[in-house]
């Protein structure tokens, strides 16, 4: 899959080998001032420890970088367990540019970066590889074997190696809800695809390749784009008004069911999106759907024609809401 990616900033995968060497894809930039963590969402919270290191990048004229893992580290370890992503890498990397960020450094996570010590992380990938003149990380960052460094050991080892570091507390919103990524997914669970945004600082979007469907949207004159949802994290199911980005940048409005459709007798998820006005064939080509708003859990109906009424009306739902924008 082509994913939607990042034009400016300079990103560098990384990766550790047996013996500990750290190989990398392109030069390594000397002294960048750097957030680190996994950074799922690129949150508000997120946002904050990346600004952060922005800021000392700029106080003490180094580039800016960030310090992301592929996979999550969640993912190596709980290899079966259920999907959890808020973010593809490629939605992080454009995130993290948006910032204004130089550098992403893209640690591959396996079983050789897994098994090296706090210590060694500090001292092999921080200090000696990277040679960072600063750190930003939350206050929850943990990092090494089994995660055994926390932020109050990342600080430690910053005053032993030489760099300085930035441990951001745990952050709230005027309302109080907690910037976190668990807390983007519980009010994905909900249905609550405002509260999400929030805290996100953008709405949730699903990126994917369009792919064939039975067809079925045809029959009523509601034609879908059709996403599998992959390792996403599955949001309430139910109807979104959504906003869909097509490969050359249009922004479409639409309305969106996430779900098994129970009327066809569906079994497998999908994120079906009609788009206002829409007619155009783009099969393969990579779109990102975005929820702005949850408009009514999904629904078994009696026949085609009930459904086609509903979806009628989910849709002059959806586009009220674009009216009031």
């Amino acid at each position: 899959m082509t994913a939607l990616l990042p034009r400016s900033i300079k990103v560098i995968t990384l990766g550790v080998d047996a013996g500990h060497g750290l190989q990398a894809d392109a030069p390594l930039p000397v002294g960048a001032s750097a957030a680190i963590g996994s950074f799922d969402g690129v949150h508000v919270g997120h946002q904050h420890v990346i600004e952060s290191a922005i800021a000392a990048a700029k106080a003490q004229g180094v580039p800016s970088a960030v310090i992301c893992f592929d996979p999550h580290p969640q993912s190596f370890f709980h290899k079966n367990g259920k999907p959890f992503r808020l973010m593809h890498l490629s939605q992080q990397l454009r995130a993290f540019e948006a910032l204004g960020v130089d550098y992403a450094f893209v640690l591959s996570f396996d079983a050789n970066l897994s098994s090296l010590t706090a210590e060694d992380f500090a001292r092999l990938i921080l200090c000696d590889y990277l040679k960072l003149s600063h750190v930003s990380a939350g206050f929850d960052f943990q990092f090494g074997k089994r995660g055994g460094g926390h932020a109050k050991d990342l600080v430690a080892f910053g005053e032993q190696l030489g760099f300085t570091t930035d441990i951001l507390p745990c952050q709230t919103d005027t309302a109080g809800h907690k910037l976190s990524s668990s807390a983007v997914r519980d009010a994905l669970l909900a249905g609550d695809a405002e509260l999400a945004a929030e805290i996100l600082g953008r709405p949730q979007a699903y990126l994917g390749e369009v792919i064939h469907g039975a067809k079925q949207g045809r029959t009523i004159d509601f034609p879908t784009l059709n996403l599998t949802l992959g390792d996403y994290q599955r949001p309430r199911y139910g109807i979104y008004v959504t906003q869909t980005t097509l490969p050359d940048g249009r922004a479409i409005n639409g309305v969106s069911n996430i779900g098994v459709r129970p009327t066809v007798g569906g079994d497998t998820e999908l994120l079906e999106t009609y788009l206002f006005d829409f007619s155009e064939e783009i099969y393969g080509q990579v779109i990102e759907t975005a929820l702005l708003d949850f408009i009514r859990p999904e629904a078994k109906f009696d026949s085609f024609d009930e459904m086609k009424l509903e979806i009628q009306n989910d849709a002059a739902k959806a586009r009220a809401y674009f009216q009031k924008k």
